[in-house]
């Protein structure tokens, strides 16, 4: 008690300052029951951690309406060890923000929509997803329109994950670009948030296609979501062109209040794959979901996912989840 009343003493003196530091984060864990269909059929079910991440969040005013801002996500937290996060720092003001991030992000169709929603449908019907190194820009807003520009390294849009490359170089382990595994990519995106509506587009273009028939050349995206009142609805569509053959991604997403304490969702998507070396053809799934609310930070979640694992699959893939969860 002593020492610590010492250097705090000092710090005063010496008149350093201290960053006001935000620390959040979530623990949820319960039982969950899954079946993966397919050739390698196979059952799972126990109890477990679905989630255990902390945030810790940091933010300075430098003056003339400009604001440095941090975060840093400690995520996997369990007696096997710690994993890293998401992460980024950025800078904002009236010209806009720029930020400088780490991370998986959320997927653009059932993860960026699905605030409305179901469970969610990345890693099951659409690709996992994968880490990737990003600079962005987003403008301020103009009567509810925002627009930005990005760039992100690390990946290509098939999911195959960075190991080599860190932001700003663009170099496989060799030092030379390496059209087989490692793609960047340009994205532009226009956005408009005004009242129950919310839109937003954005189109995406890669370097090094090559002749890998799994690299992706260019991408369209759009989503939306129109708050109801007594309901939230969105969807969203996205159409990706190969070197060999394209995709096309499909979300639709509904959330409603049944009681104060009771969150009701479901959500439903479809991929179509046509003319790529394998997986054509159209597979779907879909999602549903119920959240209790026990305070402002605990709940109880229950939810129920469908979906076909792979196109003309006999049995689909189900997982079931009851889970406590709380926030702080």
């Amino acid at each position: 008690m002593k020492k610590t009343l010492i250097a705090l003493a000092v710090l005063a003196a010496s008149g350093a300052s201290f960053a006001q530091v935000t620390i959040t984060g979530n623990y949820t864990a319960g039982y969950r029951m899954s079946t993966t269909g397919g050739a390698t059929a196979s059952d799972a079910s126990g109890f477990g951690i679905d989630t255990s991440l902390v945030t810790f969040t940091a933010k300075e005013d430098l003056g003339g309406g400009l604001s440095a801002s941090a975060f840093m996500n400690i995520d996997g937290l369990n007696r096997a060890g710690v994993g890293g996060g998401d992460s980024g720092m950025a800078l904002a003001g009236g010209f806009g923000k720029l930020s400088l991030e780490t991370g998986r992000g959320s997927d653009y169709l059932s993860g960026g929509t699905a605030g409305v929603g179901g469970v969610g449908l990345d890693g099951k019907v659409f690709s996992a997803l994968t880490t990737s190194d990003s600079i962005a820009y987003t403008s301020p807003s103009f009567g509810g329109v925002t627009f930005g520009v990005s760039h992100d390294e690390g990946s290509t849009a098939q999911g195959t994950a960075e190991t080599t490359s860190p932001i700003g170089l663009g170099f496989g382990a060799a030092g030379t670009p390496s059209g087989a595994d490692y793609q960047r990519g340009v994205a532009v995106t226009v956005g408009y948030a005004a009242g129950p509506l919310a839109v937003n587009g954005n189109y995406k273009v890669w370097d090094q296609s090559g002749a890998v028939n799994d690299n992706a050349k260019n991408r369209v995206s759009v989503r939306g979501s129109y708050d109801l009142g007594v309901a939230k609805i969105g969807a969203g569509f996205r159409n990706t062109q190969y070197v060999l053959g394209t995709r096309q991604d499909s979300f639709l997403a509904v959330g409603f209040a049944a009681t104060s304490q009771l969150q009701l969702g479901a959500d439903w998507g479809q991929r179509t794959q046509s003319d790529k070396a394998s997986g054509n053809g159209t597979r779907g799934g879909y999602g549903l979901k119920a959240e209790y609310s026990l305070s402002k930070r605990t709940s109880v979640v229950a939810s129920y996912a469908s979906w076909e694992a792979s196109v003309g699959a006999a049995n689909r893939s189900n997982e079931t989840n009851v889970l406590l969860s709380h926030s702080f």
